[in-house]
């Protein structure tokens, strides 16, 4: 129960540090998404611990955001799902399993959020949207997942060691 109350905050803190002090600190152009690179890391170390994340995560999001209220818990959940579905090819290297399902997530995500934005009637220009928003950003996610990769694989292992003592239920 503790580590859940743990991963809430944390993921609360990541997406209020997205959602406000990133873009003071870099600008409108550069906009890592912590929350997606988080959630999706674990999605791709624990499963389904990850898309419990990535739901509270993208309501989270969706609150902070002007967007329609469900474009960042769709993004992250359709993405997550499509990683999963595409994650049955046999990826040796764990890092590089993780870096692929950061990368399909980051990519829906955006699809999902040009979508959603379409259909609200937004006005935008699709190349100036993947050349100065999508390309950089999915630069800095993946460059991003490497450290929360091992983070994340470190506190993954010792939540193992600890769920090898529980007893049965």
């Amino acid at each position: 129960m503790r580590r859940h109350i743990i991963a809430g905050i944390v993921i609360t803190l990541l997406t209020v540090v997205e959602s406000s002090l990133l873009p003071l600190l870099l600008g409108a152009g550069l906009r890592p998404n912590l929350t997606l690179v988080v959630c999706a890391t674990w999605a791709a170390l624990r499963g389904d611990e990850g898309f419990i994340w990535a739901i509270g995560g993208g309501l989270l999001l969706d609150l902070q955001s002007s967007a329609p209220f469900g474009t960042h818990t769709a993004g992250l959940m359709i993405g997550n799902a499509l990683a999963a579905t595409l994650d049955r090819a046999p990826i040796p290297v764990p890092i590089l399993r993780t870096l692929n399902w950061v990368l399909i997530t980051t990519v829906v995500y955006y699809v999902t959020s040009l979508i959603v934005l379409a259909f609200a009637g937004r006005t935008f220009d699709i190349s100036i949207g993947f050349t100065a928003v999508v390309l950089p950003n999915l630069a800095a996610n993946l460059i991003l997942t490497v450290p929360a990769h091992i983070v994340l694989n470190r506190l993954q292992m010792r939540l193992r060691e600890q769920e090898r003592f529980l007893p049965e239920r």
